[in-house]
């Protein structure tokens, strides 16, 4: 049996997208909303492979946002609000939280939008 690494990136999304249909989006989607265009955009990042280990829990927050903001607007657009899904170790200490969505909503409101919602999945280590 195959493994995703066995494959590379590229070939894994070209697979993804066969299966649900042909759709061909890998950062963005662009929606056509009657005259307008709506750009919806995720990235998931991990802290063993996107963050640098010198990097303090405000900076992670920025960069995540930043990321995403940057994606719509290599699109063309401006961003209407910012979701947040983060997991997040059961022990993690208070303060790297307090940190970590301070740095989503400063990010945020450099920008001119906002964060609209923010949801995080515990587990442990």
């Amino acid at each position: 049996m195959s493994e995703c690494k066995d494959i590379g990136e590229r070939q894994l999304i070209r697979r993804i997208s066969e299966i649900l249909g042909g759709i061909v989006n890998e950062d963005c989607a662009v929606l056509d909303a009657g005259g307008q265009y709506l750009v919806a955009t995720t990235d998931m990042l991990h802290a063993k492979s996107d963050f640098p280990e010198i990097m303090n829990p405000w900076q992670i927050g920025w960069m995540t946002v930043a990321v995403n903001l940057s994606d719509i607007a290599a699109m063309g657009g401006r961003p209407a609000g910012v979701l947040i899904a983060a997991g997040i170790p059961q022990d993690t200490d208070l303060y790297f939280i307090d940190e970590l969505f301070s740095g989503f909503g400063e990010c945020a409101e450099i920008f001119e939008t906002q964060v609209l919602g923010a949801t995080w999945t515990p587990w442990t280590n």
